[in-house]
């Protein structure tokens, strides 16, 4: 994959092109965290993706919450952002699947690092991003987790086909932290 795909998959982070639903609730069968729809993410180009190849920096926010937490019922909510530049990127750079690490502040103050490997597919009108892995310290530490993002929008079909720009992706995050 080349790096500049691997960078678009980093920077996004995000299962089916159907509503998000959580698979449990706090506690059951390990699954310690779930952070459900409102939670979102937003991801900006800047200037706008085309099917040509350009230079671009990148912003990804995402807003966890509300969060349910069995072992640390004082997790509500957190939050994550990143910018990066790229160069030579297009809008079929937004699929593929490469390592990333994500890092959320939660409302108490503390942070937990996640690092997996995501793969981003597209579906019609929907690009889907899954990343699975490893909460490597702070908080959760040593669980696993599983992090959803579904971006809808028309614009991507169009971008790919050459038919439009895409200046930003808006969707919905469900992640769930599952304890050994």
């Amino acid at each position: 994959m080349s790096r500049v795909a691997s960078f678009f998959a980093a920077v996004l982070i995000t299962v089916a092109s159907v509503p998000l639903v959580a698979t449990g609730t706090a506690g059951a069968a390990g699954l310690d965290l779930t952070c459900t729809p409102p939670s979102s993410a937003s991801l900006l180009f800047d200037p706008p993706a085309t099917n040509s190849p350009q230079n671009m920096t990148l912003t990804v926010s995402r807003q966890y919450g509300p969060c349910v937490s069995a072992t640390h019922p004082d997790i509500t909510s957190g939050r994550s952002t990143a910018t990066g530049a790229t160069t030579g990127a297009t809008c079929l750079s937004l699929l593929g699947a490469n390592a990333l690490t994500i890092t959320i502040t939660w409302n108490t103050g503390q942070t937990s690092v996640l690092s997996g490997n995501n793969v981003s597919s597209l579906s019609g009108v929907t690009l889907t991003v899954v990343t699975t892995g490893t909460v490597t310290s702070g908080v959760f530490a040593g669980a696993t987790f599983v992090h959803t993002i579904v971006y809808p929008s028309t614009n991507i079909l169009l971008c790919n086909l050459g038919l439009g720009s895409l200046s930003g992706l808006y969707g919905q995050v469900v992640l769930e932290i599952i304890t050994p």
